[in-house]
């Protein structure tokens, strides 16, 4: 059998990967071969941010549901392993950004987070007390890059930041942003504590 030299470089790599244990995400799980479902309860949330412990919740359940590795389930009593997180804190800055002779501004929001993933019998499998996820977003409609996947996700049209206030702008935008964390935190989440390492 003839092999061309694109054939024998797949077949390298291939070789490679394999032998160094690279799997695609989602395709395995670094936790006991006895866990296999876990649930996901009703995220805490220690910070003032209203109805942020329902997206972040839905994001999380969403994130370890995705990949089927394991499975989330609606009670603790079908669950093998219980993972608990807590907003500890979301804090914001602003800052002005200088263009020329314009100045625009800028928010930051940094939302902080601890999670523990747990046996039902109680050994803990996992933990992580100082998760954090950070998000820069535009507070007027000067510096909003309405291009940006960020904006496309919110609430807020291009074609409405002319009508809007900079506080308006700045909660629509601070809303897209705390979706955005959540994500992000998720996919943290998911990654430490289920996705195997390579």
């Amino acid at each position: 059998m003839k092999l061309n030299v694109s054939s024998l470089i797949v077949l390298i790599l291939m070789t490679i990967l394999t032998g160094c244990g690279y799997t695609f995400r989602g395709s395995g799980s670094a936790l006991p071969p006895d866990v296999k479902a876990i649930y996901i309860p009703q995220v805490d949330n220690n910070s003032t941010k209203l109805g942020l412990a329902t997206v972040l919740t839905d994001a999380v359940r969403d994130e370890f549901d995705s990949y089927g590795s394991i499975s989330v389930v609606d009670n603790q009593n079908q669950a093998d392993a219980v993972l608990k997180v807590t907003i500890v804190d979301v804090k914001e800055t602003t800052s002005a950004v200088r263009a020329n002779t314009n100045t625009s501004l800028q928010m930051q929001t940094t939302m902080f987070l601890t999670a523990e993933l747990r046996r039902v019998t109680g050994p803990v499998l996992w933990r992580d007390n100082q998760i954090r996820v950070t998000q820069t977003f535009g507070a007027d409609s000067s510096v909003v890059v309405t291009s940006s996947a960020a904006f496309a996700g919110g609430s807020i049209s291009s074609g409405d930041l002319s009508g809007l206030s900079s506080r308006e702008i700045s909660r629509g935008q601070e809303a897209s942003a705390l979706n955005s964390l959540s994500e992000t935190a998720a996919r943290q989440m998911y990654d430490k504590a289920i996705a195997p390492d390579f």
